[in-house]
């Protein structure tokens, strides 16, 4: 609590200059005082206003104002004795700055004077320096000059050096390394100064050349006893000593050539087991063919170069690259390119396409090798040059260049192995329609078709697909009858789709060998040829593929669908559809194979060939325009199929119903009977046995379609047929017996379209059967009301009762 006249201790500790206000700002320093002498505070304590001295408060804030005064005074009086000490002080600091600046002109001065004297010293010293360097290695150039003049001297006078023995035979490497160097000098001294007029020197010459061959040989063979002997640090020296003599190209091929792998070069041939042989050989096989002994071969030259890496790399350090280069070159040469080509020799025995699976199966496996030593060498560090990994690569493009490259010796034998793959797979259907397919009786009709004489780029095709189709019939025979060797048309394939079983759908027998089964394994020897060229030789990969495509289709759609359409139109017209008692339409069922076997081709095209041609629009777009060539053929071919029978089926119809009998529909009451007119029930019969039979081999939009079509021919049939008959009210009855059968058979097909038709039909039977004054309300209802009145006049004036005096009374009374 604050005192009547002093402030509290607490307070005044805060107006003090070296601790003004404690950090508190003015406003929380006037509250803070503010809070100490509260008259609130009193007048609680004390319990009334009335009793509150304000005198506290007061005397408080003058005490402090004091204070603050006093403060304000002690502050003014420090900072003028601050100043005028701050006044002094810079005084002082600029007389020293003055004093200062002249010693550092004279500073200045005095460096420039000794950089001057120092530059003048050196111009003069470096000359000496240069000279005495030079001095000192033509000193000892000298020496060295006088010491290999004494060798040869040694050598010339008496054929040996006892100097240089002793360091040649020394234990320590360093001074043999010493005499290797000496011999190398010695030799080029010898040969400078060799000469015809003084023939001491050429045998001196042949003496030091022959010390020198005998030193080589017995540090080679010092070598070669090493390495037998593991020793890694003679190895080492040895390595070291000869690099000193002739950068170590003797040791590195004697290395290379004693080694064990080279020492037995025999090279037994290739012997395929039965299962390889059958496997390589079957076109129906997809996957990769890797001989078992190449593989153990490459394996083993595998860890032989890993292990023998860090041999070479402790023996010859900084020229282990280099080492390694040459080593993998020999193990190229020597025992991966002959194997590699007894492999190939070997398979081309078997077949074209064994060789062309053995030729990418031989790629892929060395391809790997190539792989796992350059990881290999890459993580220890051997390649810091960057050598070696370029020298497999080249070894490896090498190895296969001349084969994959050369048009004859690859892509070639892929196309013919493909052909023959095509070949054999449509061989057993081909050879037992032979006569059918030769006759092309349908191609014949489609090129003489008002609308395929007008596709000028469709009859050039056709032109040339006859060609190519023909030289493929001709090699198949010849192959047959030269191989007598089994097809395989008729193993299962995996669904190139799907991945499943590739199941005949259809219950006929007419169709046996024309199956999806047999296009599915096409297009998978196809695919298989297409991935060996973009992995043999991706530069020629669009050409190739493009020339391949070209194949399958040819061999797929023009050898094998369009053939099987030549049978179907030969079985159709073999019978005359229009008057054959039980029309036969197990032919559809090519029909429906070929439509699915288009269906594959064009979306595995699609889906496996066009993606690959991303970068090659014009490559794309040409093998687009030739699918579609071809399966627009196709399409025309069974479009001919389908309209003739569909004609056949309208001549049939026409024909019943040129049975009908004028007095069908005039009966007497009492000779009305239960079953349909014959007509009637010829057509009946006739739509339940087609549909029963295209049901099983059309599908879908087709079925609908055909389906559709028919209906619709056989309507206008009928619509025109009632038009012809006089028919009484009995006989209408007949007449709607008769459609209502037919409207029966008709609704089994689920055709929406045509239901329509057939129920229109029936409400205008109804005409014959109403009572005059009915007709005009019933033509104005249900689909009478849109049916063309010219129509529904014929069908009226049909009426027995027509011209008769109560009908036309009656009709006319009702129309008023």
């Amino acid at each position: 609590m604050n005192s009547l006249y002093e402030l509290d201790p607490k307070l005044r500790e805060l107006l003090t200059l070296d601790n003004f206000l404690g950090g508190l700002t003015v406003h929380e320093f006037v509250h803070k005082i503010s809070n100490e002498n509260s008259l609130k505070d009193r007048a609680t304590q004390a319990g009334s206003w009335e009793h509150v001295d304000p005198k506290p408060y007061i005397r408080t804030f003058e005490s402090t104002v004091k204070e603050l005064k006093r403060l304000s005074v002690d502050a003014d009086s420090r900072k003028e004795q601050l100043e005028q000490e701050v006044a002094k002080y810079e005084l002082l600091h600029s007389q020293r700055v003055l004093q200062l600046s002249g010693n550092l002109k004279s500073i200045v001065k005095d460096t420039g004077d000794l950089d001057s004297k120092l530059t003048d010293v050196t111009q003069v010293v470096s000359p000496l320096g240069e000279k005495l360097e030079k001095a000192i290695k033509r000193k000892n150039m000298y020496i060295k000059s006088v010491e290999l003049i004494s060798y040869y001297s040694s050598f010339f006078s008496q054929g040996s050096s006892e100097n240089l023995e002793k360091l040649r035979v020394s234990d320590n490497w360093k001074p043999r390394a010493r005499a290797a160097i000496l011999v190398k000098n010695l030799l080029t001294l010898a040969r400078k100064v060799e000469t015809k007029s003084l023939p001491t020197t050429l045998t001196t010459t042949a003496v030091i050349e022959k010390y020198s061959e005998n030193m080589e040989n017995e540090l080679l063979a010092e070598f070669n006893s090493a390495y037998r002997e593991s020793n890694f640090d003679q190895l080492n020296e040895i390595a070291i000593i000869l690099n000193h003599y002739n950068n170590g190209l003797n040791v590195i091929q004697s290395f290379i050539n004693q080694h064990e792998y080279f020492v037995d070069t025999g090279e037994e041939e290739p012997l395929f087991d039965e299962t390889f042989k059958s496997r390589i050989t079957d076109m129906n096989y997809h996957g990769i063919c890797y001989d078992k002994s190449m593989v153990t071969t490459l394996d083993e030259i595998e860890s032989l170069i890993k292990n023998e890496s860090k041999v070479v790399k402790k023996v010859f350090e900084n020229r282990s690259a280099f080492v390694l280069q040459l080593f993998i070159q020999r193990i190229f040469a020597q025992k991966i390119e002959p194997r590699v080509g007894d492999l190939l020799n070997a398979s081309l025995s078997l077949s074209n396409l064994a060789f062309v699976r053995m030729l990418y199966a031989l790629h892929s496996l060395i391809g790997q090798f190539v792989k796992d030593l350059t990881e290999f060498f890459q993580f220890l560090s051997l390649d810091a040059e960057g050598d070696l990994v370029p020298t497999l690569e080249r070894c490896f493009s090498d190895l296969f260049a001349k084969t994959i490259y050369d048009r004859s010796k690859y892509f070639d034998l892929e196309k013919r192995s493909l052909e023959t793959a095509l070949s054999l797979k449509t061989s057993t259907f081909s050879m037992a329609h032979d006569k059918e397919i030769f006759a092309r009786a349908l191609s014949n009709k489609l090129v003489n078709g008002a609308t395929f004489s007008q596709d000028i780029d469709l009859q050039d095709y056709n032109s040339s697909s006859n060609s190519k189709l023909s030289q493929i019939n001709n090699f198949l025979k010849s192959h047959l009858e030269r191989d007598k060797r089994p097809t395989y048309s008729d193993v299962p394939f995996q669904n190139l789709a799907n991945g499943g079983d590739v199941n005949n759908s259809y219950s006929g027998t007419s169709a046996t060998g024309f199956s999806l089964q047999g296009i599915d394994g096409m297009l998978k020897c196809a695919i298989e040829s297409i991935a060996r060229i973009m992995e043999l030789v991706p530069s020629k990969a669009n050409e190739y593929t493009y020339e391949i495509v070209e194949t399958v289709l040819m061999g797929t759609i023009g050898s094998y669908v369009e053939a099987g359409l030549e049978v179907a139109y030969t079985e159709m017209t073999e019978q005359d559809i229009s008057k054959c008692s039980d029309v036969n339409l197990s032919y559809l069922e090519y029909v429906s194979k070929a439509s699915e076997m288009l269906s594959l081709i064009s979306a595995s095209v699609k889906t496996v060939v066009l993606p690959l041609f991303v970068n090659a629009p014009d490559i794309k777009k040409g093998i687009i325009s030739l699918t579609n060539h071809y399966i627009k053929k196709c399409e025309l071919l069974i479009n001919i199929m389908i309209e003739e029978t569909i004609h056949g089926y309208s001549q049939r119809f026409a024909f019943s119903l040129s049975k009908q009998k004028k007095k069908d529909f005039l009966p007497k009451a009492q000779d009305i009977l239960d079953q349909d007119t014959l007509p009637a029930s010829e057509i009946v019969k006739d739509l339940r046995n087609l549909y029963s039979q295209v049901s099983l081999f059309l599908k879908n939009e087709n079925l609908t379609s055909f389906l559709r079509q028919v209906g619709i021919i056989l309507y206008r049939f009928l619509l025109e047929h009632y038009k012809k008959f006089q028919v009484s009210s009995v006989g209408g009855i007949i007449v709607t017996k008769d459609i209502i059968g037919i409207q029966t058979a008709v609704e089994e097909w689920s055709v929406e379209e045509i239901l329509g038709d057939f129920a229109t039909l029936r409400e205008l039977a109804n005409l014959f059967t109403v009572q005059p004054e009915e007709l005009s309300s019933l033509t104005s209802e249900g689909r009478l009301a849109l049916v063309d009145r010219s129509t529904i006049s014929a069908y009226v004036a049909k009426r027995e009762d027509f011209n008769q005096d109560s009908f036309v009374s009656k009709f006319k009374m009702h129309l008023s």
